[in-house]
C-alpha cells in the first residue's frame, strides 16, 4: 500500500470538514463517496460497479472508487480501478494510472501509459510528453552511482503513519499516528487516529514516548518546529475532533491553525493559536529559521499559485509580519509544503508541481537577498516514486579528515520497503571515493619510420596495446583491455592500493607503469580519476642499445661494484620482456691486438650475462657475444691518434634482441662518462 502523507490529507480534510455537520450514515457508495467517507465508499461502489449494466455508469463508478483509494492512499488499489476507468474509456482515468504507476515506481508501465495518453489530443500530449520526461529523470536518478545512504528507522516507525521528524535538544522530535496516540476515533477518511507528537532518543533501538500531555489533545497534532534555545514550539493543530468526550466525533470548525507553546518552569505553556491567516484559512507545517525571525508555513489560501503553498513571515516587535508568498521559483499549481530552513536559510520543502520522480519530491531553493530561487529535486535516493517530505539537517561538513560521514539528516517517505505508512529514514552522505585509472598507449612518430636515429616528429596514440592491471606485490593480472583506435584505456580501481600497469603489443617492448590511489581521497569528489599514459618503445633489429657505466676491473672481465647497480637498474627491462631473447655484447677501442680485444670483450659479455642469470634471468634467454674492436662507434681505429674520451665512446655493454618476433627502438645517452680506470696497453704486444 503507498499512502500521501497523512499531513497533507488532515489539511485536505479539514478544509472539507468546515462548516459540515458529523457525517451521516451512508446508504450507498454514491453517498458515502459524497460525504467523503472513502474507507466506506470503496465497499459499497464496488458492488455497485460489479451488478452496474449501463457502460457510461460502470465507467464513473470506477472513478468513484479508485479516487477512494486514492484519498484514503491505497495508491495499488487506486491504479487497478484507474485501469479499469481507462479500459472502459475515461481519460482522465488514463493520466492518473500512470501517475498511480510512477508512484510505485512502476516507471516502464507508466512510460508506456503516457505514451498512449499523448497521443489522444493536443492537450493529452503536452502533458504525456511532460510526464514522460519526469519518468526519463527518475530511471537516469535511480541509476547514478552516489554515496547518499538512506536508512528506515525501525526502531522508532511503526505501521501507522510516522513522519516528520525534528531535532530538539539532541533528541528526534515527530508526529505519528500511532495505536496509542490520544483519542479512540479514527479518521473517516484515512482510517488512522489523530496524530499525537512524539519524542525518541537517537541510540539505536530507542522507542518514542509522548512529547508532552500539555501539546497532545484528541484534535491533530503534526508538524512542529523549535527555536534555536528550545523555549519555544510551534506546530499544527487541526480540530478534527469535537472536544466533547461524549461525542468525539468531527467538528464543525476543522480547519488546521498554527499553535505556539513555551516552555517555562519545566514544563509546556498551553498552546495559543498564532493568528497568521483568517480562521476559515487551512495552515499547517510551521519552519522556523535558527535566529528566529522567519516563520514559514504552508497554506491552501486561494491568492495563491494553486493547490497549497509556501509562505513566509518576518518577526516584528509587535509580533509577525502579514504573509509573503515565497513565489514563483517555488509555488506551483501543485501542493508546496513541509518547509524547513538550514543555517544559512537555503529552503529544503516538498513539491508535486515541479518536475519529480511521481508523488511529492524534496526540492532545496537557494536563499538569495530578497527572495528565494533555484528550485534543484535533491533527486534518488533522497527522492523516490512515492512521496518524500519533511527533511532536516543535523550536519553539514565531516568533524575532520576521519569522519566518514559528509552530510546528513532526516525525512519523511513512502517509498516502497517501509514498515508502515509515512515512515521517518536517516540519510547519511558517505565520504566514498569512485576511482578510475584512464590513460593513453602512446609511441614515437620518427620522420623515418624504419630509423630510429632520424628526427623524431611527435607522439601518436597507439592502438591494440594489450593492457594489464596488475597487483605489485605477486604481479598477478587484475584485469586486461586493448586500448581503442585513440590509444585509450580505462581500469576501475580500489581506494588505498598500489597497482602495476602494463602495455605490451607486438613489434614493441613491454613498459610497466607504477599507479597508487593511496593518499588521493578526496571528500569534495566522489569520482576520482588517475591518470597515466604508457610510452612503448618500438623494437627495431640488430639494432645496439648502450648499457652506459659498466666498468671492469683493469686487464680483468670481473664488474666492478658500481656496474652491478646499473644493472640492477635494467633487470626489470628483462624481466618484463620475457618472451625476448637477448644479446649483451661487449666491445673495447682499438688500442692493442684484435685478438686479445675479442678475447677480453668475450669474458666481459659472459660475466654480464652470469650477473643476470644470477639475478633471476633465464640463461637460455641471454647471449653473451664479444665484438672487440669490430664495431666502433667513431673514427679511432688502429693508428688514429684520438683522446681518452673517444676512445670511451668504443669501450661499451650493448643489448640487441637476438631472438623475437618484435624489433626495438635505439637511443644512445647524450652523455658518455670517461671511465676512472681505461683500458691502456700493456707491456708486450697485448692490450686490456
Amino acid at each position: 500500500m503507498r499512502l500521501r502523507p497523512v499531513t497533507s490529507v488532515i489539511i485536505s480534510l479539514a478544509l472539507l470538514l468546515a462548516g459540515c455537520k458529523a457525517p451521516q450514515m451512508a446508504l450507498d457508495g454514491q453517498t458515502a463517496y459524497n460525504l467523503k467517507e472513502y474507507t466506506v465508499s470503496t465497499e459499497l461502489l464496488q458492488k455497485e460497479f460489479s451488478a452496474e449494466k449501463d457502460p457510461q455508469k460502470k465507467k464513473e463508478k470506477a472513478w468513484e472508487i479508485a479516487e477512494s483509494y486514492r484519498h484514503y492512499n491505497n495508491i495499488t488499489a487506486a491504479s487497478e480501478w484507474y485501469k479499469k476507468g481507462a479500459d472502459l474509456g475515461d481519460v482522465q482515468a488514463l493520466y492518473k494510472l500512470g501517475k498511480m504507476q510512477m508512484m510505485n515506481e512502476q516507471y516502464e508501465e507508466a512510460n508506456k501509459t503516457f505514451d498512449k495518453y499523448s497521443g489522444i489530443d493536443n492537450t493529452s500530449h503536452a502533458l504525456g510528453i511532460r510526464e514522460q520526461r519526469n519518468i526519463k529523470n527518475a530511471l537516469d536518478w535511480k541509476k547514478e552511482i552516489g554515496r547518499t545512504q538512506v536508512t528506515n528507522l525501525s526502531s522508532i516507525n511503526t505501521p501507522q503513519s510516522d513522519f516528520c521528524p525534528i531535532l530538539y535538544k539532541g533528541r528526534l522530535v515527530f508526529s505519528s499516528s500511532r495505536d496509542d496516540a490520544t483519542g479512540d476515533m479514527k479518521n473517516i477518511w484515512t482510517g488512522e487516529k489523530s496524530a499525537d507528537i512524539y519524542i525518541s532518543d537517537l541510540t539505536a533501538g530507542a522507542k518514542a514516548d509522548k512529547f508532552s500531555p500539555a501539546i497532545d489533545s484528541k484534535d491533530y497534532e503534526g508538524t512542529c518546529t523549535f527555536s534555536k534555545d528550545g523555549n519555544e514550539m510551534y506546530f499544527t493543530r487541526c480540530g478534527v475532533f469535537d472536544n466533547d468526550d461524549n461525542k468525539n466525533k468531527p467538528t464543525a470548525n476543522a480547519f488546521c491553525h498554527i499553535y505556539y507553546s513555551r516552555f517555562n518552569n519545566g514544563a509546556w505553556s498551553d498552546p495559543e493559536n498564532i493568528k497568521l491567516f483568517a480562521d476559515t484559512i487551512n495552515v499547517g507545517h510551521p519552519a522556523l529559521s535558527k535566529d528566529g525571525k522567519i516563520l514559514f508555513v504552508s497554506s491552501d489560501i486561494k491568492a495563491g499559485f494553486g493547490g497549497k503553498d509556501l509562505y513566509y513571515f518576518t518577526k516584528t516587535d509587535s509580533g509577525w509580519s502579514g504573509a509573503s508568498n515565497a513565489g514563483s521559483a517555488i509555488n506551483t499549481s501543485g501542493d508546496e509544503m513541509f518547509p524547513w530552513l538550514d543555517d544559512r536559510n537555503n529552503l529544503y520543502f516538498a513539491s508535486d508541481g515541479l518536475p519529480g520522480m511521481g508523488g511529492l519530491d524534496i526540492f532545496k531553493a537557494v536563499k538569495g537577498k530578497t527572495v528565494w530561487k533555484e528550485a534543484t529535486n535533491l533527486r534518488s535516493p533522497i527522492n523516490s516514486g512515492g512521496d518524500d517530505y519533511g527533511l532536516i539537517v543535523d550536519k553539514y561538513k565531516p568533524h575532520d579528515v576521519n569522519d566518514s560521514v559528509l552530510f546528513s539528516g532526516y525525512l519523511t517517505s513512502t517509498r516502497p520497503g517501509g514498515k508502515g505508512e509515512d515512515d521517518i529514514y536517516r540519510f547519511e552522505e558517505k565520504w566514498l571515493n569512485f576511482f578510475t585509472l584512464k590513460g593513453k598507449t602512446l609511441a614515437k612518430k620518427y620522420e623515418d619510420p624504419e630509423n630510429p636515429d632520424s628526427k623524431m616528429t611527435g607522439i601518436f596514440p597507439l592502438p591494440g596495446v594489450r593492457v594489464e592491471l596488475k597487483d605489485p606485490r605477486t604481479d598477478s593480472v587484475i584485469g586486461s583491455v586493448l586500448s581503442d583506435k585513440g590509444g585509450n584505456y580505462t581500469f576501475k580501481l580500489e581506494s588505498e592500493t598500489d597497482y602495476k600497469v602494463t602495455g605490451s603489443k607486438y613489434d614493441y617492448f613491454n613498459k610497466n607503469e607504477m599507479v597508487t590511489t593511496k593518499g588521493k581521497r578526496s571528500q569534495d569528489s566522489m569520482n576520482i580519476i588517475i591518470r597515466q599514459d604508457i610510452e612503448l618503445e618500438k623494437i627495431f633489429k640488430q639494432k645496439m642499445i648502450v648499457i652506459p657505466n659498466i666498468y671492469y676491473d683493469y686487464d680483468k672481465a670481473s664488474l666492478r661494484p658500481e656496474s652491478k647497480v646499473i644493472l640492477d637498474s635494467v633487470l626489470s627491462f628483462f624481466k618484463d620482456n620475457k618472451d625476448l631473447v637477448i644479446e649483451i655484447g661487449s666491445h673495447t677501442d682499438s688500442r692493442g691486438s684484435d685478438a686479445y680485444n675479442l678475447k677480453l670483450s668475450q669474458a666481459r659479455a659472459q660475466s654480464v650475462v652470469d650477473y643476470l642469470v644470477e639475478k633471476g634471468i633465464a640463461r637460455e634467454r641471454l647471449i653473451a657475444t664479444g665484438y672487440g674492436e669490430t664495431k666502433l662507434v667513431n673514427k679511432c681505429a688502429n693508428g688514429v691518434e684520438c683522446t681518452e674520451e673517444e676512445h670511451v665512446r668504443n669501450r661499451r655493454t650493448t643489448f640487441r634482441i637476438a631472438g623475437s618476433h618484435q624489433q626495438i627502438e635505439s637511443v644512445e645517452p647524450a652523455d658518455v662518462p670517461v671511465e676512472s680506470e681505461p683500458d691502456t696497453v700493456p707491456p708486450g704486444p697485448e692490450k686490456k
